[in-house]
């Protein structure tokens, strides 16, 4: 009678103390896992038959590996920053645009780790907002102006966690001592379908109103999945579509994404979605997007090609480049990458490569991002870029 009240009072012991960590405890369902792995191993003992204790030990080996990547997942996975104030509201034409004539502070700390201790502060800053809804651009000279420069992209171009004057665009019109205007048109998870869509719309021709002599659009690998509408965060972005001859057209909006949650008929109020919400394998189930495709690359090209013909007729003096940024953190997207490289100079569009700009960085770039866990430049990656920049313009 012993064996079956031991394993009874192990079961309740083990329900009460998942059901206390679900409630209290920080990444959860790393402790539940490990909880119930032990539990398991605890109970090999207590029963009879090879069999049972096998399956026993199976069970708890493969909890002991989901703990493993629940742990993993939760120090490693990308958390969006916290605004203290609205960063942006939501557009027709491009999904979101930054709020105009507006400052938001905004925060991004490091996972708690395991036992609830913060591991730092990532960034802490402010962006400021014109009142064109574009970053804030450094003082430029009324009288003898070279030029004026505008700048595409996401937030590597916006500058994520950088403060204002050490974005790309403001650090080359400071550099340049006000020669040199410069006009920042990238935000936060942007692609050049946004770019694209700013000049067909003549957002751009509102705002600039000197001839730009340079169009630089600061690209990234991801910017293929972006495109393509296959990130989370794709509804209602400009969706374009490459036909088989060639021509290529604005159809509407990327649909709105049901979350995993919603598949599963779970409503967003729910108690057991806000359970699950707490594990970071679950909150990253809806980050798996499939692999992007040639046809998805070319797609690609065709935007960042038609917004080139558009700058040129709009200005058709007017030098456009892109500054090629590597594969994130962790290299997981290199192919795409070698394919964006290889793809700009056979079409003969002029690019640089980043690394092979910045001192060392194939070696070691912690010093050009922004730390571990955010690959986002630093206002040094910005600064050596902004010094190439203005020595191709001949400064």
């Amino acid at each position: 009678m012993q064996q079956p009240i031991f394993l009874l009072c192990l079961s309740v012991s083990i329900l009460v103390a998942s059901l206390l960590i679900l409630k209290s405890a920080p990444v959860p369902f790393f402790w539940i896992e490990i909880v119930w792995a032990a539990g398991l191993i605890m109970a090999m003992f207590l029963v009879r038959g090879s069999w049972l204790r096998a399956i026993l030990l199976n069970v708890a080996i493969l909890l002991s590996l989901g703990a493993a990547a629940e742990a993993y997942l939760a120090l490693h996975e990308y958390t969006p920053p916290t605004y203290l104030t609205p960063l942006y509201v939501p557009d027709e034409a491009l999904g979101w645009v930054p709020v105009k004539s507006h400052q938001a502070r905004g925060i991004k700390a490091s996972p708690t780790g395991l036992f609830h201790h913060p591991v730092g502060l990532l960034f802490d800053t402010t962006y400021t907002i014109d009142s064109n809804g574009l970053r804030v651009a450094p003082p430029y000279r009324k009288e003898g102006l070279a030029g004026t420069a505008l700048f595409f992209g996401c937030s590597f171009t916006f500058g994520e966690g950088l403060k204002d004057n050490e974005t790309l665009p403001y650090q080359v019109g400071e550099m340049s001592r006000g020669r040199y205007r410069t006009l920042n048109f990238g935000f936060q998870g942007y692609s050049p379908a946004q770019m694209l869509s700013e000049l067909e719309l003549g957002m751009v021709q509102k705002v600039v109103d000197s001839t730009p002599q340079y169009a630089f659009y600061v690209a990234i690998p991801t910017h293929v999945w972006r495109v393509a509408g296959r990130v989370a965060w794709a509804q209602r972005t400009p969706r374009y579509v490459l036909e088989s001859n060639g021509n290529l057209h604005l159809a509407g909006h990327f649909d709105n994404r049901e979350d995993l949650g919603s598949r599963l008929g779970l409503s967003r109020d729910s108690r057991l979605r806000g359970q699950l919400n707490k594990s970071a394998m679950w909150r990253m189930l809806p980050m798996l997007d499939p692999s992007v495709n040639d046809d998805d690359i070319r797609l690609y090209f065709a935007v960042v090609g038609r917004a080139q013909e558009l700058l040129k007729a709009q200005y058709p003096n007017i030098q456009f480049r892109v500054i090629l940024h590597p594969a994130m953190v962790g290299e997981p997207d290199r192919p795409v990458y070698e394919k964006l490289r290889d793809g700009f100079r056979q079409r003969g569009i002029p690019v640089d490569l980043v690394e092979d700009i910045l001192p060392g960085y194939k070696i070691d770039r912690s010093a050009y991002i922004l730390n571990p866990r955010d690959a986002h430049p630093s206002a040094l990656s910005n600064r050596l870029l902004a010094e190439h920049i203005l020595s191709e313009m001949g400064q």
